[in-house]
């Protein structure tokens, strides 16, 4: 049986010199054994396939959602949204936890972080920021396990156009969480989360100037952001424009007081 040469000089020696084909057989079976492995081979060193592009995307906040409701926290939105993960906790169902009052709130405060004053004017904002750009802003402030958990998601419906800030100290290490919405990606670029959440949501920032100002100044963030950006004000959410607020220059957050 003859069997087909990676090599025409080979062939052409073969027909030459038939008596070299026993000479040469050893090494063609050998050639053709490797040449057949050797795709099986690449194949077993190359990484496992990732998903790309869209379907990437879509994974990463499938991921992030399903972090969320059965751990009762966002992963962090961090760098490319992934710098800090939520730890893994037990899943939390607490409807007891919700707003007792029959109309929606944009706010849950759970542990109290922040006073009445601050509770009234952010969820004035969060109303007048839905209003006037379409994107729904949602706040809860936590403790795990002291957290309404999976019972927030029908309560807020959260969807592609939902943006959550979950403000918990003791998860992931930084205080401000976010899960972005599909939809949000249009109007605000997505390394906008992480530096907002690298500024206000660090230990160092939010153990000094106290987790509701960090919850408060992250709000304003977002507020400034989205409405620059509806306005197509050019660079609207670069790095230079998230600075904390200063309450005697601003009436808007000059009463939120501890």
């Amino acid at each position: 049986q003859a069997f087909p040469s990676p090599n025409p000089s080979i062939t052409t020696m073969a027909a030459l010199h038939p008596r070299s084909v026993l000479l040469l057989l050893p090494l063609l079976l050998s050639l053709r054994h490797a040449s057949a492995a050797l795709p099986q081979r690449i194949l077993r060193r190359l990484p496992p396939s990732r998903p790309c592009g869209a379907h990437a995307i879509a994974s990463k906040k499938r991921a992030v959602l399903g972090g969320l409701m059965s751990s009762a926290v966002f992963a962090s939105v961090l760098g490319p949204r992934a710098a800090h993960a939520a730890k893994r906790r037990d899943p939390v169902n607490r409807p007891d936890l919700l707003p007792k009052s029959g109309e929606m709130t944009r706010l849950i405060d759970v542990t109290g972080m922040l006073s009445k004053s601050q509770e009234k004017l952010v969820n004035e904002m969060l109303v007048t920021l839905e209003k006037d750009t379409g994107l729904k802003l949602r706040v809860l402030c936590q403790t795990y396990p002291e957290t309404p958990g999976l019972a927030i998601q029908d309560y807020w419906n959260v969807d592609a156009d939902t943006v959550v800030l979950v403000a918990d100290p003791e998860l992931t290490g930084n205080l401000l969480n976010f899960n972005v919405g599909d939809n949000i990606d249009l109007k605000v670029p997505r390394n906008f989360w992480g530096r907002v959440s690298g500024k206000f949501g660090a230990k160092v920032f939010w153990e000094k100037e106290g987790p509701d100002s960090a919850v408060v100044n992250a709000i304003s963030s977002i507020d400034s952001c989205v409405r620059a950006s509806e306005m197509g004000v050019r660079g609207a959410c670069a790095p230079g424009t998230i600075k904390a607020r200063d309450s005697a220059e601003d009436s808007r957050f000059g009463m939120l007081l501890r």
